[in-house]
Order: C-alpha cells, then structure tokens, then sequence
C-alpha cells in the first residue's frame, strides 16, 4: 500500500466541475499533448502511453506550458472547456480526462495532481517513518496545515532525526512540495 501526500485547498472540498468534450477533441488534445511534449523535452499525459490506447479515456495532462488559447480553439472555445482548462492552469493543476459514470460521455475536470507533479507517493512504511521523525502520528490518512509542518522540517532536532531514520531524502521533497501552497491561503498538507 502507498501513501500520498499533497497539497490540498478549499477548492478541493466541493464537487468539481467538468465539461464534456468528444472523441474527436480527445484525439486532438492527445495529438497536442504529444507534439507539445515533444517540442518542449518533456512528458505531458500521465500515463504517456493511456493503457496503450490511443483514446484512453482515463489520464491526466500537464496543461500549464501549453497557452490557454492553443488549448481552447481544440475544443471550439467551448466556456465549460475554457472554465476548466483556465482554473487548472491558474490553480496549476493537470487536468483529468476521465468516462462518464453513466453514460459514454468524455469529460475533463481539474486534477488532484499539481502540474509539476511534485506529489510524494511513498510506500506506507516509508511514509509511516516520515511522519514518525516529523513528530506526527503515523496515520495512512491525515493533514496538517502548511505553516506547522514548514516549521517542523526546519527544526534541527526533526532534521538531525530524518537524517538518522533515513528520510531526509523524502523530507526535502516534502519541503519541495510545500513550495505549492504559497498560491492558495487555504493550502494543508493531506496524505491518503
């Protein structure tokens, strides 16, 4: 089992919206995503190769390099698109493409996962030792806000005990991750 912490807002605790979007659009979204990736030296769709179908309908994309007009004219400037495809890339967020529930539809919502994809996923017990030298409680699910656990990763006697429980490693990436919630003052650190 993992355990993944991230960084969550008060935008994270309502219903998402989400637009509708065609095969088509998919296909041409994919096609873009590909073709942006390749031009800027990295990977835009997680996972790359979508289940080894060409129109998986169940992925995330980076959309933040890419400009918002080139991504709206795909989908037709279509405002539920555009509200969308404009709150992931202000929150810097991906986007998920996901199916309907109940029906065949195609819809895109604003991701979990933040654009840099900075998020530790990290198997439970190394994430149980994490948050045992942080001083929290080892719990697979929990959050703290973003102000007491920057204080616990600069106190020297946290630091010195990740360093001898070997989670320093996982500690500066924690730090990394923090650096998300300076664009929201709702920002918490969750883990699940």
């Amino acid at each position: 089992m993992s355990i993944r912490f991230r960084i969550a807002t008060n935008s994270d605790d309502g219903a998402f919206r989400h637009a509708t979007i065609s095969a088509r659009q998919l296909a041409a979204f994919r096609q873009l995503l590909r073709e942006q990736g390749d031009r800027l030296g990295t990977v835009l769709l997680d996972p790359e190769n979508g289940q080894h179908n060409f129109l998986s309908y169940q992925f995330d994309a980076c959309i933040c390099p890419i400009a918002l007009a080139t991504i709206c004219t795909l989908f037709d400037h279509d405002p539920d698109v555009v509200a969308v495809m404009e709150e992931a890339q202000f929150r810097q967020r991906r986007v998920t493409i996901y199916p309907g529930l109940h029906s065949r539809d195609i819809r895109v919502r604003v991701s979990l996962t933040s654009d840099a994809g900075l998020e530790l996923d990290l198997a439970s017990t190394d994430a149980h030792a994490l948050l045992a030298s942080l001083g929290l409680s080892p719990d697979d699910v929990g959050e703290i806000g973003i102000e007491p656990i920057r204080e616990r990763l600069a106190h020297p006697a946290v630091r010195r005990r990740c360093l001898e429980t070997g989670v320093a490693a996982n500690a500066e990436r924690l730090t990394h991750l923090l650096v998300l919630a300076d664009m929201d003052e709702t920002a918490r650190l969750e883990w699940a």
